[in-house]
Order: structure tokens, then sequence, then C-alpha cells
């Protein structure tokens, strides 16, 4: 199982945006992803930078 973990998560991330797809088309599919790329990239960002250590 453990040897497979990284082609078990792309085949789940492949039937989620292929539901997607089908559920809510191509256009707000793509959105999705867009905003949920954008809100990785932030979340990088702020971790790296540690800027959540000012609000403790």
């Amino acid at each position: 199982m453990n040897q497979h973990k990284y082609i078990l998560i792309g085949a789940l991330n492949g039937f989620t945006i292929a539901i997607l797809f089908l559920t809510l088309g191509f256009f707000k599919t793509i959105l999705l992803l867009l905003f949920t790329f954008a809100g990785c990239v932030i979340g990088w960002y702020v971790k790296k930078m540690s800027l959540m250590d000012y609000f403790k």
C-alpha cells in the first residue's frame, strides 16, 4: 500500500476532478481549481514567512 501511495492519491484526484466536471461544468471546475491553487500558495507563503507567529 505504501509503495503505491502516490498512484492512489493521483487516481483519487483525477476521480474528484472528473466528478466536478460532470456536476459543475468545465469553467466552474477550472475556477474552483484556480482558487484552490491560490489558497495553497497563500498558505505555503504564510507558513514559510511565519506570518501566523505574530498572532499568538
